[in-house]
């Protein structure tokens, strides 16, 4: 796509995105001195009148709407090729969807978003418009002297409340638009944005975009611990029954608001959730292949349970594993602020029978996940983990070995049972971080995982 140089008076700079339907470039309004989006329609819809129609009609509904939570539109015009273009507000900070692609997000961070996601919704149903299409990318972030701003935008298929019954087309993204949706001719109304706002709450708070409906997997299911007035109301938003969800985007709103202001809110990410975006985007490998290929041999265990080790994608660290749990690896490393430690990119991998299942709170895979924490550290393990990734009791024990000394913390009455470990070397040069998941508590596969870690980058 070649770039122009000027749209009218508005100095095209560089390009920010294409849609199905539109590009947006950003430029500069050089009368203004100010920096501008201008999202253009594609070429190949030059001539289609009723898709210009429906860009014009966005126009109109957000200049007409003019609010502070909502993209504003400063001007439109027409290229000489006849296709429209419109002048809009330039998000500085990107979108929601940027947010949430680092993984979930501290419960005050998440509920202050969907309370002005909710109040942009809520003006576009006062305007007598459904948005139809409301999801983490079409929720944008602009810098203000008050600090971050949310601005709800691209309503290409926003529709009149009035016109709402009898849909010739189904619109919207799925996993974000509500069942009725998706069915042509399907009689809607504002409760469909109630049921996006209910999945874009689902991903803040997880991580994860919600599954099809009907949905079964509550939000407590993968975060522990979000207050119970969360999990209901995002359950009863993403009802397929409409009747049972909250009756507008204003309701939702306050009992987003309502949540937030509660003084026992629990507002950090849990340390057993923080890396698990990181790990699902990760590309993942078959470590039978990777064993067949680096000549790595079976290792000396228990009766019954044999051994194999496995480096990451670096060589420095290494880990012996169970060859039952050898099935998945993601040897790309790991960042220590994800535990709220300092340093950046470091050794790490995580192999596991099933990757995208690790932080499942229901039926954990089985797995380990070894990180590297550099330099000197004194901190002990309840300094490094700040929750517990279950309710039971838990058992703290050091470790003292001719390789390692170190703590750790165990859960054995949790789905499976959970071990978190510092290790660390007698000279105390560097750290070993570990998770150890097993479905049965076998203390013995602990002990022959600790004593086989290696980091061979060690002076």
């Amino acid at each position: 796509m070649t770039q122009p140089e000027t749209f009218g008076r508005y100095r095209v700079v560089r390009h920010l995105g294409s849609g199905s339907f539109a590009t947006v470039w950003l430029a500069h309004d050089d009368r203004l001195d100010t920096p501008v989006a201008v999202k253009v329609l594609a070429e190949n819809w030059t001539h289609q009148l009723d898709v210009q129609e429906r860009f014009l009609e966005e126009a109109r509904i957000l200049r007409q709407a003019d609010s502070t939570w909502l993209v504003r539109v400063h001007d439109l015009d027409v290229l000489s090729d006849e296709r429209p273009y419109m002048v809009m507000t330039y998000a500085d900070q990107g979108s929601v969807a940027d947010l949430v692609a680092k993984g979930p997000l501290p419960l005050d961070e998440a509920l202050r978003l969907l309370t002005e996601i909710g109040q942009g919704v809520t003006v576009l149903h006062r305007h007598g418009t459904i948005h139809r299409d409301i999801k983490p990318s079409n929720v944008l972030l602009q810098s203000s002297p008050v600090g971050q701003r949310v601005l709800v935008a691209d309503l290409g298929f926003a529709k009149s409340i009035d016109q709402a019954s009898g849909f010739t087309a189904a619109a919207g993204t799925p996993g974000y638009m509500s069942p009725e949706q998706s069915a042509v001719g399907g009689d809607i109304d504002i409760r469909a944005d109630v049921y996006s706002l209910g999945a874009v709450a689902y991903e803040l708070v997880t991580g994860r975009r919600p599954p099809s409906p009907p949905i079964r997997v509550r939000p407590r299911q993968l975060r522990p611990g979000i207050p119970p007035a969360l999990d209901e109301l995002i359950m009863s938003s993403l009802a397929e029954d409409r009747d049972e969800r909250p009756r507008d985007a204003t309701i939702f709103t306050q009992r987003v608001r309502a949540i937030r202001m509660a003084p026992d809110l629990v507002s950090a990410v849990p340390w057993w959730l923080r890396h698990q975006p990181a790990w699902a985007r990760a590309c993942i490998g078959i470590v039978a292949a990777l064993l067949l290929l680096a000549g790595f041999a079976p290792s000396a265990a228990q009766p019954n349970m044999s051994f194999t080790r496995v480096p990451d994608a670096t060589g420095e660290i290494s880990v012996n594993v169970p060859q039952a749990w050898a099935r998945q690896v993601q040897a790309s490393g790991w960042s220590p602020r994800e535990l709220g430690q300092t340093g950046g990119q470091q050794p790490g991998l995580l192999v596991t029978t099933d990757v995208e299942r690790w932080r499942d709170a229901d039926s954990p895979p089985s797995g380990i996940f070894a990180g590297l924490l550099r330099g000197p550290s004194s901190a002990q393990i309840d300094q490094i983990i700040d929750g517990a990734p279950c309710a039971s009791p838990s058992v703290a024990r050091q470790i003292s070995s001719e390789r390692w000394s170190g703590q750790m913390r165990q859960w054995n009455d949790c789905p499976g049972s959970f071990t978190a470990a510092v290790l660390r070397p007698t000279d105390g040069s560097y750290t070993l971080y570990l998770e150890i998941r097993q479905h049965d508590y076998q203390p013995h596969i602990i002990e022959q995982i600790i004593d086989g870690a290696r980091f061979e980058g060690a002076a």
